[in-house]
């Protein structure tokens, strides 16, 4: 076998590697992006939450069990979608 081939072979398949490498790269970065977005959606969310839990504290402090077990069922389900 000539060296040239050697060398050739040698070359795509050190390009294949790269080239596989660099996709997974991209790959990693984009769900890298998306929990970032993801935090800043939660980071806004909690935010929020805790502006609404100060101006009704004494709405939520008077709920009866009922009402409180329900919107506790609504606190846990907020994030899902």
């Amino acid at each position: 076998m000539d060296y040239t081939v050697i060398v050739i072979i040698t070359n795509t398949l050190v390009v294949l590697a790269t080239f596989i490498a660099t996709l997974y790269r991209i790959k990693i970065e984009r769900d890298q992006i998306r929990t970032v977005r993801r935090n800043v959606d939660a980071k806004e969310c909690l935010t929020s939450l805790r502006k609404y839990i100060k101006a009704e504290r004494g709405s939520i402090g008077k709920m009866n069990e009922q009402e409180l077990n329900d919107f506790l069922d609504y606190l846990e389900r907020l994030g899902e979608s």
